[in-house]
């Protein structure tokens, strides 16, 4: 859809919470207080962040040279939501969980909570904790497509924020509370695009492309140099982008059977970066903002352990239940089980860790936009059919 909430410098009085302090977090609590907005940091390890709370901020560096002031930088996340307007989660998708159970006991009436990003299917995962919250109908939940940054820790107190992305997709859960939700997220510095609903940001999860299939196809130089390679840059080949591309054009198939238009990797590449060229490879290439970008030095990273059970495992998953295969997509996740020797499969965002079990492609996207189940019918088979009519009807 074409509303959008409109990038702008002006300061608010709304105050923000930012869940996670990585390098995403660390990057948005300081863009938010660069543009004079009350920020609140909260990291689940304090020690990560000490250094931060001693000095009440973060050195920034990249497009901004400044130092942002936040006014709280906490462990204890019932402190980090108190009186918060907006709470923004930026932790690894399959951290949502905890932070959903650790959040829900503390929320108050009238708070927006936005996943940036949800992964595949973050919000309506969030939601099932949530509806457990007397304040549940109140409170305004959505997610986001992907990050709205590109930024990278640098020091015990640093960040380097290299790009903010032209917009950014958004979706309530449930759809029809979306301008609500718009109208709330349009106070914050970062351009905004309003999807149709949550089916279109998750299965538009770009991270689940980028991410896992570079770093397992080049896990023996990451093991045996610890990295030091750029991840975009070098481990995404031309034989490796076509790997991409194919399972990208899988994730497109399945997205058709949801959403209205879905976008494909290469699109999103040029609307987000202006990225240049015909092929993955060759787009990637172009996009500057991935120069500074290094490659993960173990194998323990978010790129496969969150990308695969958050992002390839429930795109599976919603493929098989619209009838779509996904061999590509299957191989790499089955790879990832071989390779880590553990099973994505079961440990991965199912349809009933969605609430999507037993749903047909329209009853899922009725759920999305009302946030009701819809009744389940029975089918009805063949052999029932005689039954029908021995019944009894009104001659005419």
């Amino acid at each position: 859809m074409s509303w959008r909430a409109l990038e702008n410098n002006t300061v608010d009085s709304i105050r923000v919470a930012v869940i996670g302090a990585g390098h995403a977090g660390r990057g948005l609590a300081s863009y938010l207080s660069i543009h004079g907005f009350d920020v609140s940091l909260y990291n689940r390890t304090i020690a990560n962040v000490e250094r931060i709370s001693k000095r009440g901020g973060i050195n920034v560096y990249g497009l901004f040279e400044t130092f942002a002031n936040l006014s709280l930088v906490t462990g204890d996340i019932a402190k980090a939501i108190e009186d918060r307007d907006i709470i923004i989660i930026v932790v690894p998708a399959q951290a949502h969980t905890f932070i959903a159970k650790s959040m829900v006991p503390h929320l108050e009436s009238g708070q927006t909570i936005l996943l940036m990003p949800g992964r595949t299917g973050g919000a309506l995962e969030f939601a099932r904790f949530l509806r457990s919250h007397s304040y549940s109908d109140e409170i305004l939940l959505g997610e986001a497509q992907t990050y709205s940054f590109v930024s990278r820790i640098t020091g015990p107190d640093s960040v380097l924020i290299s790009k903010v992305k032209n917009s950014t997709k958004v979706s309530a859960f449930p759809a029809s509370h979306n301008r609500r939700f718009m109208r709330s997220l349009r106070r914050l510095p970062i351009t905004f695009n309003m999807a149709d609903d949550v089916m279109e940001t998750s299965l538009d999860n770009v991270g689940a492309m980028l991410h896992p299939t570079p770093t397992i196809l080049s896990s023996g130089l990451l093991e045996s140099k610890e990295g030091g390679y750029n991840h975009y840059h070098d481990a995404i080949s031309r034989t490796v982008g076509r790997l991409i591309e194919r399972m990208d054009a899988e994730r497109i198939r399945v997205s058709r059977e949801f959403v209205s238009q879905p976008v494909s990797l290469l699109e999103w590449l040029r609307s987000s970066y202006d990225a240049e060229g015909t092929t993955l490879c060759d787009c990637i290439q172009s996009i500057d903002a991935y120069d500074n970008v290094g490659s993960p030095s173990t194998l323990d990273h978010r790129y496969v352990l969150e990308d695969v059970p958050t992002g390839l495992v429930p795109i599976s998953y919603l493929g098989r239940l619209a009838g779509v295969s996904t061999p590509a997509i299957d191989a790499m996740i089955n790879m990832a089980c071989q390779l880590y020797d553990y099973d994505f499969w079961s440990s991965g965002r199912t349809l009933g860790n969605l609430g999507l079990e037993g749903l047909n492609p329209g009853q899922v996207q009725e759920y999305v936009r009302t946030g009701v189940i819809p009744e389940i019918y029975p089918e009805l088979h063949d052999h029932e059919l005689p039954d029908l009519y021995g019944l009894e009807v009104d001659e005419i």
